[in-house]
Order: C-alpha cells, then sequence, then structure tokens
C-alpha cells in the first residue's frame, strides 16, 4: 500500500506531499485546480506512458516518488515484501523518462511488473487493467469460488498430461527417421557379426593354422627326406647300430658300458624321431579346400576388427551394445504407437475437462453478472446491461479453452462493447466500480484509482457510489478524484487540491483536511454556502455517510 506520495513539476503542481492512509481517500477541489494530477503521479509509478506535456512550463523535468509498502517481487531490489520501498519516476520536458525501485535505476517497465497488479487505474486516457481479457478470466475464476476452482484444477491436470504426452509423441515422431536409419545400421551389424560365430579360443589359433596350411607341401617333403636319412640303409640308425657293435665287443663295466648304454638310448631316439617325421609328414597330406576356407574366415575377422574393434573381444563387445541399443530404440517405435493411443484419450478426458470448466465459468459469470447490473442501478446506470461471454478457443491452453470477455452496453439500444473500451471514462469508472465491488473479496490489488467516477450523478446516486467506493477500500486502499459532496463525505481522508498564486504565477498545493476543514469544504462542494446552514448541511451529510457506512 502507498504510504506517502511526493510530487514535483508535474502539471500545474509545483510542490506537493500527500501521506496516503488505508481505506477511501478522496481528492477534491475547484474545476481546473489539478486534481487528476494526484492520480496521474500513481498511474506513473504503476508504470503508464509518459508524456512532456506534464512537466510544469519552465521546468526540466517532473518528478514523482511514493513511500509503500513492498509487494511480492521486491525482493529483486533488495526489500523483502512487507518492508518498506521508495519508488519514482522522472519525466523529462525534451523527452523520455526514467525510473528508480530502492534508489537503483529501473526500466520504466520494471514499474509495471512490480507494482501493476497491485495498483490499478480506472481513469479516461489511462491504462484500465480492467479491460485485459487475462485479468477479466482470472476475476471470473475467483469469483466462482472453491467449486470452479476445483474443476480449474482438474482442468490444470489434464492439461499437463495431454501437453506432456504431445511433445513426448513429437519428439518420437521428429527422430523417427534417423531412428530407422539407425535401427537398419545396427542390426546389419549385429546381423553380421552374428554371423561369424566368433570363437574366442579357436579363433585365436586361426594365425598359426593357415601358417601350417600354406608349408604344408614343405612339411611333408622335409619330413619324409629327415625320416629317410634317419632310417634307411647306411642312414643315422644303421651307423648308430654299429657304432653300438664295435662299443659291445670291449667287455668292459664302469664308463665304457655307460658309452654302450647312451648309443642305445641315440639309437632309440632316432627312430622316435623318425617316427614322428613321418608321422607329420603323413598329417601335411591336407584338404586342398582347407586353406582357402581358413584364409577366408581370416579375412572376415580381419574385416571385423577393422570395422568393430582391434580385437575379437571388441567386436564381440559392440555386437552387445548394438543388441542393447536395437532394444531401446524399438522400444521407442513401441511407445510412439503407444503414445499416440495416449495422446487421443487424454485429449478425449481433456475436452470434457475444457467443458466442464467452461459450464463452471458460466455459471459463474451469471451471478457475476445479475450482481454487476445491480450495482450500476445503484451507480446511475439502471438500463446498462452487463455480460460475460466465456467462448471456446480453438485450442486449449494452460489457463483452460476458454476466451472471457467482460462486454457492456451503456445505454438502451447501444451495441455491446468491450470493457474498458467504447465507453466514456464516467461510464467506465463506474462499470470498473461495480465489477470491483461485485469481486471486493476476490481480488488482490491493494491500491485502485478512480477518476470520473462521478461524472453525470448526483443525489442518490452519488451516496450510492461513495458506499461503494467505502466498502470497496475495506482492506486496501481506494483514490477518488471527486467534485461531489455526498461521495467526498464517505472518505477515511480527504485531501484538497487549491490553486493559486506565487510570484505572479499560477500554483498549486494540496493539503489534507480535517473536522471543521472538512465541514468547509463539503459545504462549498455543496455549492459555495459557507454560512452556518452550509455546514450544517455539510455535518448532516458526514452523519449520513457515517451510518450507511457502518450499516454496510
Amino acid at each position: 500500500m502507498l504510504r506517502e506520495l511526493h510530487l514535483r513539476n508535474l502539471g500545474v503542481v509545483e510542490e506537493a506531499a500527500l501521506v496516503v492512509a488505508p481505506g477511501l481517500t478522496v481528492v477534491t477541489g475547484e474545476t481546473g485546480a489539478g486534481k487528476t494530477v494526484v492520480l496521474t503521479a500513481v498511474a506513473l509509478l504503476a508504470g503508464a506512458r509518459a508524456d512532456t506535456s506534464l512537466v510544469r512550463a519552465g521546468a526540466d523535468d517532473a518528478h514523482v516518488e511514493a513511500v509503500l509498502t513492498a509487494p511480492a517481487g521486491a525482493q529483486a531490489w533488495g526489500v523483502d515484501p512487507g518492508d518498506e520501498l521508495i519508488v519514482s519516476r522522472e519525466v523529462r520536458a525534451e523527452g523520455g523518462s526514467r525510473a528508480r525501485i530502492n534508489g537503483r535505476l529501473a526500466p520504466v517497465g520494471a514499474l509495471a511488473e512490480l507494482l501493476g497488479s497491485s495498483i490499478e487505474v480506472h481513469a479516461q486516457h489511462a491504462h484500465v487493467r480492467l479491460g485485459q481479457p487475462d485479468v477479466q478470466r482470472q476475476l471470473l475464476d475467483r469469483h466462482g469460488g472453491d467449486p470452479l476452482d476445483r474443476v480449474r484444477r482438474a482442468y490444470l491436470d489434464c492439461w499437463a498430461s495431454h501437453a506432456d504426452a504431445v511433445r513426448r509423441l513429437a519428439s518420437a515422431e521428429a527422430d523417427a527417421m534417423d531412428r530407422a536409419r539407425e535401427l537398419a545400421r545396427l542390426e546389419h551389424e549385429v546381423a553380421e557379426i552374428d554371423a561369424a560365430s566368433i570363437d574366442g579360443a579357436a579363433d585365436a589359433k586361426l594365425g598359426e593354422r593357415v601358417a601350417w596350411l600354406a608349408q604344408a607341401d614343405e612339411i611333408r617333403q622335409a619330413a619324409q627326406e629327415a625320416a629317410m636319412v634317419l632310417q634307411d640303409d647306411d642312414g643315422a640308425m644303421d651307423r648308430v647300430g654299429l657304432a653300438l657293435e664295435f662299443v659291445r665287443r670291449v667287455r668292459l663295466d664302469g664308463d665304457w658300458s655307460a658309452l654302450g648304454d647312451r648309443l642305445l638310448v641315440v639309437q632309440e631316439e632316432i627312430a622316435d624321431v623318425a617316427s614322428s617325421l613321418r608321422a607329420q609328414g603323413d598329417l601335411a597330406d591336407v584338404d586342398p579346400e582347407e586353406l582357402d576356407v581358413l584364409a577366408s574366415r581370416q579375412a572376415l575377422l580381419h574385416g571385423l576388427t577393422r570395422r568393430y574393434g582391434p580385437t575379437l573381444e571388441d567386436v564381440v563387445a559392440w555386437s552387445r551394445a548394438a543388441s542393447d541399443r536395437l532394444l531401446e530404440l524399438r522400444r521407442v517405435d513401441d511407445e510412439a504407437a503407444d503414445l499416440t493411443v495416449r495422446v487421443l484419450a487424454l485429449r478425449a478426458e481433456l475436452d470434457a475437462a475444457s467443458a466442464a470448466l467452461r459450464d463452471a465459468r458460466e455459471r459463474a459469470g451469471a451471478l457475476l453478472t445479475d450482481q454487476v447490473e445491480g450495482h450500476l442501478a445503484d451507480l446511475g446506470m439502471p438500463h446498462a446491461q452487463f455480460r460475460v461471454d466465456v467462448e471456446p478457443l480453438a485450442e486449449p491452453g494452460p489457463d483452460g479453452g476458454d476466451a472471457v470477455s467482460f462486454l457492456l452496453a451503456p445505454n438502451p439500444g447501444e451495441p455491446w462493447v468491450r470493457v474498458g473500451r467504447g465507453v466514456s471514462g464516467g461510464e467506465q469508472s463506474r462499470v470498473a466500480l461495480a465489477v470491483e465491488v461485485a469481486l471486493a473479496d476476490v481480488t488482490d490489488v491493494d491500491v485502485m484509482v478512480f477518476d470520473e467516477v462521478d461524472a453525470g450523478i448526483g443525489g442518490a446516486t452519488a451516496l450510492a457510489v461513495g458506499e461503494k467506493l467505502a466498502r470497496l477500500a475495506r482492506g486496501r486502499q481506494v483514490l477518488c478524484v471527486t467534485h461531489l459532496a455526498q461521495l467526498a463525505a464517505f472518505a477515511d481522508v480527504h485531501h484538497v487540491v487549491e490553486k493559486g498564486l506565487a510570484d505572479g504565477r499560477t500554483t498549486t498545493t494540496v493539503r489534507r483536511v480535517d473536522e471543521e476543514d472538512r465541514v468547509v469544504e463539503l459545504s462549498r462542494m455543496l455549492g459555495g454556502d459557507l454560512a452556518e446552514v452550509g455546514r450544517e448541511h455539510a455535518r448532516a451529510m458526514l452523519d449520513e455517510a457515517t451510518l450507511r457506512r457502518a450499516a454496510s
């Protein structure tokens, strides 16, 4: 909430300061005194567009500063919510403006972001938050209370589930071509490796076997010739046997006898070697196609190690990893098919939830319509018609499948227009007041500003406006510029804007009035009769306002 408001060189105001209290604050003064400057200052602090015409003639810039209770989001500027926050806005005569939040330069948009949701201005040519479709939808949902909120939360759950399934399906479909290519490649690679039937132990000896087969003819010939040298007539066997006979002719024990034994061992070893050579020669008598078969396998395995890893163990590991990836890709394809079915089912649930939310909003809209039209009648617009349109959107979103619009037909025979557009400032302010009063318990706005809310009314209607403003001001601040004493009588705080001369130049001051000074101001507003009769009339009006506030 606002605590203090300071103005310098804004419009006709050279210097002014207001202490703003909770409740209803009214600003009064003679026509042309510059009453709306106060509301303009608040609008500037909420991020409204600035114009160089706002700068007092002869001044370099206009300056507005406020001390207020920090709203949510103020932590970004070094202030905790609820603590004191100072914001300011400067408008330069040569063009442009700048803002400060807690003493730091800030974009003007940051003011709107920080304060826009807590300060609402209802004035001709000013930003009207109530005219925003998103705000109208939020207010309607709040007006629907807990029953509508339960339906809305159920819808949001459906929407989130459907949106997630749609996102996952879109991702799966977008990757389908790449996934199909990868699937085909991996299937080919795994099939190629599986077809090789790799046997680690056997294939490790394949090189030795190929080398042996490549020399089979040489091995066979060498074995045969070596065996002949050992066993043929006059070969090594015969000569060792002859030597053994020579030794045995001498019958001696000891070393001589041992030499004979050794020759016998040599003879036996030669026989064994010759037998082994002939066996090797027989082994070398192989199928000539075996070498071609094994050489082809060797080339096959070499190709696999060149593509999938330096060793056969690496090739086998590659095959296992590729098989795991194939399972994952096939699972994604299966999930994509399941997601298609799931998206259709979730869309049906979403459509049902959207229809339920639309029904709840239409019921809440009917109730809001009755309340607003009742308030409009009290506010001097007995023939005005108000309605809430809830129209289906082409595609549902996180806020539902509806577009919510507040519409008004101000007078009989006039077309329906959106609230916030196409109506006069006074009508616009009164419609806003009617809606705000109807939604008083659900809106979270801290500060409301009304200008021209009393345009074209008087008497009992003015009392009704004052009563509704006072009711709306419970728990928040409402600032209102008025020229009607009946409305001003309901104020908790009353400021008077006065125009005068200083050093030959027109200037405007703002002062708070209480007790007898307030009676004098109300008497002036009633017709300028400052005699005792006029003051008694003003006191009676204050008493009437007090009774009405207590009764409401």
